[in-house]
Formats: C-alpha cells, sequence, structure tokens
C-alpha cells in the first residue's frame, strides 16, 4: 500500500479479523485509515480481534454489520439467521465493554470518524 496509496488518502479497512501486529503498521502509516469491526467481535473465541481492538485508538475504528454474515452472539439463530444493520448495537455494546468506555462515549465518537471517514 505504502507504494500505491497517498499516506493521507481515507482508508476502512474492511471487516478486520486479524492480530494487531497485521494493523498496526497501517494504522502508523496512514493516518486517516479506520479500521472496521463487526459482531465477530461479540464472540470470545475471536481473540485476535478483540485484542486488536482494545489496542487500536477507538478514534480510528468504525463499526460495520457485514450482513448477512457475523450474527452477533447475543441473538439467536431461532430468532433471526442473518445479522443486518439493526444489530449494530451488540457490537457497539461489546466494544463499549472491551474499551472500557461508556455507550454515549463509544457511540459518539464512532459517529465522529463515520463522519470524518466519508463525509456522512
Amino acid at each position: 500500500m505504502k507504494k500505491c496509496v497517498p499516506r493521507e488518502y481515507k482508508i476502512h479497512r474492511h471487516c478486520f479479523t486479524n492480530s494487531y501486529g497485521v494493523i498496526e503498521p497501517l494504522l502508523t502509516e496512514f493516518p486517516n485509515l479506520y479500521v472496521g469491526f463487526t459482531a465477530l467481535i461479540t464472540y470470545q473465541k475471536a481473540t485476535e480481534a478483540r485484542d486488536a481492538l482494545r489496542r487500536i485508538p477507538l478514534n480510528r475504528i468504525v463499526l460495520e454489520t457485514d450482513a448477512p454474515y457475523f450474527l452477533p452472539r447475543q441473538v439467536s439463530k431461532a430468532v433471526c439467521q442473518f445479522s443486518h444493520p439493526g444489530m449494530g448495537i451488540h457490537t457497539l455494546q461489546e466494544l463499549s465493554l472491551l474499551k472500557g468506555e461508556t455507550l454515549d462515549k463509544v457511540l459518539s465518537t464512532i459517529r465522529r470518524n463515520t463522519t470524518q471517514l466519508y463525509g456522512i
């Protein structure tokens, strides 16, 4: 990416499921790179993604549903078999817990990040 993408470009690293070591060099090199997390973080077994989320600054994170994939663990497949944007609250709550921040702070920061990234 360093050879092809200007340093100041706005970048959304979609559906991050890897370790912090994978994303850290990109966060350092690209100051407008945001890392997207899905409801995968609601699963205890997603240790790498959950650890990465804890280590990435909140002001560099955006939330995703990646619908119809990544059904939050809190939602029974008997209730719904597919993820949709209305389930984003589960990811937001888990992010808040993992970061040790209030829902209000996390939501306002995520909204600001989304606005900075996409202009919406």
